[in-house]
């Protein structure tokens, strides 16, 4: 690789750490709220069921259909940003790694 071609990957790497920044706050706020919103649902049912305490729980996790679901598709929408994130500072710090060999060398 020439330094024109580290620059070229370290931009490309450095942008979409810039333009995902929003998206992966969204999307872990979206995975919160799914969360909360299955918890409350939860407890709701909770007060509502009868007999022992984990045959309540079992009921109350039972009826809240596909909210647990909901919460794991937002999760995993947020996870698959935050790897890539990871992989493109990953790759920033490769670049400069690289970079200052190529300096050096030359």
């Amino acid at each position: 690789m020439n330094a024109e071609q580290i620059e070229d990957r370290a931009n490309k790497a450095l942008g979409y750490l810039t333009d995902s920044d929003q998206t992966a706050a969204d999307l872990k706020h979206e995975a919160e709220k799914a969360l909360a919103m299955y918890e409350s649902s939860v407890d709701a049912r909770f007060l509502y069921e009868e007999g022992s305490v984990e045959i309540r729980k079992a009921k109350a996790r039972q009826a809240t259909g596909g909210s647990y679901l909901a919460y794991l598709d937002a999760q995993r929408e947020y996870d698959a940003v935050a790897n890539k994130r990871k992989s493109e500072a990953l790759v920033v710090d490769w670049c400069r790694s690289l970079y200052a060999n190529y300096r050096q060398g030359k």
